[in-house]
C-alpha cells in the first residue's frame, strides 16, 4: 500500500470517528525501530470534553519479530483498518452515551447520599428513577 492510499484510509477512519460525535477523536499510526512494538495503529476518543475523562481505545500492534516474519504488511494493515472501522461502528450513539453518563451520575449521587446519611425517603425516588432509566434503555435496545 503506498503512502497516499494509507493516508486516505487513515483520514477515512478519522472522518468515521468524527461522525460518531465523540470527544477528542484521534487516529494514529506509529512505526519505529529499536523497541518491542514496531507498528501500532491506535484509534481513540474521550467520553466527555474534559481531558481527564475516560478514554476508549482501539489498538492493533505488531512486534519487531512479527514484522520480520511478514511477507507483506498490507494484509495486516488492511485487517487492522477494517477492525478499527468495525470498532467505530459499534460506538454507542451520542444519545446512548449521554443516557449512560446521566445514569452513572445519578448512581454516584445516590451513593453519596447514602454515605452522607440522607434519609431513605429522599433517596428512594432517585433509586426508582435510576431503575426506570435502566429498564427503558434495555427495552429501547430490544426494539431496534
Amino acid at each position: 500500500m503506498d503512502i497516499f492510499t494509507l493516508s486516505q484510509r487513515l483520514h477515512t477512519l478519522r472522518d468515521q470517528l468524527g461522525r460518531a460525535e465523540v470527544h477528542g477523536p484521534s487516529v494514529e499510526l506509529s512505526m519505529w525501530t529499536g523497541g518491542h512494538s514496531a507498528i501500532r495503529l491506535e484509534v481513540s476518543y474521550r467520553e466527555t470534553e474534559e481531558f481527564g475523562s475516560k478514554h476508549h481505545d482501539f489498538v492493533r500492534k505488531l512486534t519487531k519479530d512479527e514484522v520480520d516474519g511478514l511477507y507483506s504488511g498490507d494484509d495486516w494493515l488492511d485487517q487492522a483498518i477494517q477492525d478499527a472501522q468495525a470498532w467505530i461502528s459499534d460506538i454507542p450513539s451520542l444519545e446512548e452515551r449521554e443516557h449512560q453518563q446521566f445514569t452513572a451520575a445519578l448512581g454516584r449521587l445516590i451513593d453519596q447520599g447514602r454515605d452522607l446519611g440522607i434519609e431513605v425517603d429522599f433517596l428512594n425516588p432517585l433509586t426508582q428513577m435510576m431503575e426506570r432509566l435502566a429498564t427503558n434503555a434495555l427495552e429501547d435496545k430490544r426494539n431496534h
